[in-house]
């Protein structure tokens, strides 16, 4: 389910910058009902696409007969994007991370994108850690994709409840969570820019009460039941991918269906299922502006544990919230970024959006959306793929999140 870039699978999602990577460290103030610490999530949804990497050298990386050996040699030389990753988070405690990506032309052919490697990892000062390794494999002149990737980590976050009104107290409860899980994810282009294949992951969890001092009979949200838990699913996902960069689009689309079936049959202890849909639109407006527009629906069913339903506040959909504040058995979200070029090798985005979580679609009739926005800077660390290091700040709703990470939030 592509909620669950998050984590800071962090570091499946060094992994997946394979995807349009976003390791993202992020740094908010909870809401003036309450002064918690904000929640950084590891769940079970795992999503090494991110928003999904692109096709664009079909487009995009033509070169002129003449110099093309040397456009060739240049390529499969690869390119490397190393970033250290600064963490201020009263969550999970100040530290920092290392996120590495190396990307490179595994072919000789001029349609595939380059192929991504990654590992990261992160340190807190209060003992929180995550570690992945992953690749973005393009093989084949650009008719298979394959992803696969695997990490784990100990996290530390704040517990809401579930619901669009539990979200709105700002009462929450500390819980900490041990987690560590594989993904594969390969697939084949079947005509023009559509993909489509078979995707398998397997995630085992065990959550607690992060505290010595709390009563757990008596606390202000009950403890969720999905303490120890191991969930697996077979899914697959269907893909169209017409964008002409896969790190910095600035034209083209992506539709994105994903969805993933749990069981025991394939090595779970829980049966429910996800669907979740994304659409992002890229404009690009002289050589040095571009449009960006994503919206995104999730879908999840009564079986799913708490941290497997539907999340406002990932970047890609959202920014300006703690990730899981409000969470439910639905989603719609929508955010729209404008990107500008600077100078050297500097950049500035600002952003908007709206989004909200209900337990039925007929709910969202009785639901507020909650508003978000900010702006950011922006670092060119790999000229060749534009691959950015990616510096925000957003508001919600009495609320203010921080982000840092290795290329764009959709």
């Amino acid at each position: 389910m592509t909620r669950y870039r998050y984590l800071v699978l962090a570091l499946l999602l060094a992994t997946s910058y394979l995807a349009s990577g976003q390791i993202t460290t992020t740094s908010a103030q909870p809401p003036p009902t309450s002064d918690e610490k904000q929640p950084v999530l590891f769940g079970t949804n795992v999503n090494l696409e991110g928003s999904s990497v692109s096709k664009g050298s079909e487009t995009g990386l033509a070169v002129y007969q003449e110099d093309k050996d040397a456009k060739k040699k240049k390529k499969k030389r690869g390119e490397f994007a190393i970033a250290p990753i600064p963490l201020v988070n009263p969550s999970i405690g100040n530290g920092g991370g290392l996120a590495v990506v190396y990307a490179v032309h595994l072919d000789s052919d001029e349609t595939s994108p380059p192929s991504t490697f990654a590992a990261g990892g992160f340190y807190t000062e209060a003992g929180s850690w995550a570690g992945a390794l992953g690749a973005k494999l393009y093989l084949g002149r650009d008719r298979f994709r394959i992803t696969v990737g695997g990490g784990g980590g100990e996290f530390n976050y704040n517990f809401f409840g579930v619901g669009s009104s539990a979200g709105a107290t700002g009462a929450s409860i500390p819980l900490s969570q041990h987690s560590h899980g594989f993904l594969i994810e390969p697939k084949m282009r079947f005509w023009r820019n559509w993909y489509a294949g078979p995707r398998y992951h397997i995630i085992s969890s065990t959550v607690g009460l992060n505290s010595s001092t709390l009563d757990p009979g008596n606390l202000p949200i009950p403890l969720p039941t999905d303490v120890k838990l191991r969930t697996a699913a077979f899914g697959g996902r269907l893909q169209r991918d017409s964008t002409d960069n896969p790190f910095y689009p600035r034209g083209g689309s992506i539709f994105d269906l994903l969805g993933d079936l749990y069981g025991s049959a394939v090595g779970g202890n829980r049966t429910y299922q996800n669907v979740t849909v994304d659409y992002n639109k890229y404009f690009s407006v002289g050589p040095k502006n571009v449009f960006a527009i994503h919206g995104s629906a999730c879908l999840a069913t009564n079986m799913a544990p708490f941290y497997d339903v539907c999340l406002l506040g990932l970047a890609s959909d959202l920014r300006g919230y703690q990730i899981g504040q409000f969470r439910d058995n639905r989603m719609l979200v929508g955010q729209a970024e404008y990107r500008r070029d600077l100078f050297w090798r500097l950049g500035t985005v600002a952003f908007a959006g709206a989004g909200a979580v209900a337990h039925t679609w007929a709910d969202f009739g009785d639901t507020d959306a909650e508003p978000g926005g900010g702006f950011g800077l922006r670092f060119v660390l790999a000229k060749r793929n534009h691959i950015n290091l990616r510096a925000d700040y957003a508001w919600g709703n009495n609320s203010k999140a921080s982000y840092i990470s290795l290329g764009e939030a959709f």
